[in-house]
């Protein structure tokens, strides 16, 4: 166990076991951990989703978790949605296939074919909400546009996804996928570190676009009970990613300059940063004057620094941030992360354990949820809403066809 684990506490109730393929597996957990019982406001809607990847998953497997009927709609070639080979890393199944499709059913169908196409439009023709994340203009050529659909019904929500959106004009016709929208955003040239642009680690800019899409459905479900008539829905991979750097933006917009890539340092509030102690990292955060005189007093044990006009505010530490770091460096360099730790808890500053993977596994305030899937029941990372203390019992991630021949029988 690391420093910080006492401090911050690691959950030993998920033990933990390697397998024969010398990967960390999580053993069984309790069904009593799990809700049971939260009702499923979305029971009765219906969603038809021609999706792939993330972005258009992520929407749809949260509207399967509040209880809405998903049928996903997948290539009839043996592979179905490409992201079912991302990876092995889930039992043998693709981890983001695992995460973004529980709870649906899986129809393989030939959207060159008319019959499947007929059977495709019979789905709409019941469905509450239609998503679609397939390459512009793919879905207008069979037919199946969001605008002549919301002609033919009226109450239905189309939502399409896009890589730029509709008014990029030349860019709409573009590949878009998660790393090329976080160059093209500049949103890896604020992750990187000293003028080295970085990938953020995850698919950042998929699961915003699909965070705004599954939103925006749930305001066009309230809109229509209100109303009567569906919204037509679009989103993209840039709009969403560049709402989340309107700061940096602004920065930029203010000076000229902007906040240049820092690593685990942040840009504007100072200090807020990662430091060297003996044997391990800490990052620490102080937000504010009061937390830079007690850090001052009680860690740096020097008080008259938070009066120096160099470290008066944070607009002068950030200014000043280098002779500030070689203080605090000097004397975090010194002592261990035990003493760091107990002397940050006394003055109440924030600080954070720089962990990997490994820690992330036991860490104590990871929560785990069961979801059943081709290969068995698979312990995944819970969603993050609770609802009355509880988490949703989530369904079942699908195979590929799973379905097929019931949904053909259904609207054949």
């Amino acid at each position: 166990m690391n420093f910080l684990s006492k401090a911050v506490g690691v959950n030993r109730a998920w033990p933990c076991c390697r397998s024969t393929s010398g990967m960390f597996r999580v053993s069984r957990i309790s069904q009593a951990f799990f809700s049971t019982s939260v009702a499923n406001p979305l029971e009765g809607i219906m969603v038809v989703s021609l999706e792939q990847a993330v972005a258009g998953p992520y929407i749809s497997s949260r509207l399967a978790d509040a209880g809405a009927r998903v049928i996903k709609i997948e290539r009839d070639d043996g592979k179905g949605d490409f992201a079912r080979g991302y990876d092995k890393f889930a039992d043998g199944l693709s981890s983001y296939f695992v995460w973004l499709n529980r709870g649906k059913e899986s129809v393989e169908l030939n959207l060159k074919v008319d019959q499947d196409i007929k059977i495709l439009k019979n789905m709409l023709s019941k469905a509450d909400v239609f998503i679609q994340n397939f390459a512009p203009g793919a879905t207008d050529r069979m037919g199946l546009g969001s605008q002549e659909l919301r002609e033919q019904y009226p109450r239905l929500i189309t939502v399409d996804i896009s890589g730029y959106g509709a008014q990029a004009d030349e860019l709409q016709s573009r590949k878009a996928y998660d790393m090329l929208i976080q160059a093209e955003s500049g949103l890896s040239d604020i992750s990187g570190l000293h003028g080295e642009p970085s990938r953020v680690g995850v698919s950042i800019c998929d699961i915003c676009c699909g965070m705004y899409g599954h939103t925006a459905v749930l305001e066009a479900l309230a809109s229509r009970d209100k109303y009567g008539n569906g919204t037509g829905i679009e989103v993209s991979l840039f709009s969403a990613i560049a709402d989340w750097l309107t700061v940096p933006l602004s920065h930029f917009e203010h000076d000229g300059l902007g906040p240049s890539g820092l690593g685990l340092n942040h840009p504007s509030v100072h200090p807020y940063g990662v430091y060297t102690c003996k044997g391990s990292r800490i990052l620490i955060a102080v937000q504010n004057e009061r937390e830079f005189a007690s850090f001052c007093h009680k860690v740096l044990e020097r008080p008259n620094l938070a009066g120096n006009d160099l470290f008066k505010d944070n607009v002068s530490r950030c200014s000043n941030r280098g002779a500030l770091d070689a203080i605090i460096s000097d004397t975090f360099s010194s002592q261990s992360a035990e003493e760091l730790v107990t002397k940050l808890a006394d003055a109440n500053v924030a600080f954070a354990q720089v962990n990997g993977m490994e820690e992330l596994s036991a860490h104590k305030a990871l929560a785990r949820v069961e979801v059943p899937t081709e290969k068995g029941i698979r312990s995944v990372i819970a969603p993050p809403v609770r609802f009355d203390g509880k988490h949703r019992k989530l369904g079942k991630v699908p195979s590929l066809g799973e379905h097929t021949a019931a949904l053909k029988n259904e609207f054949g």
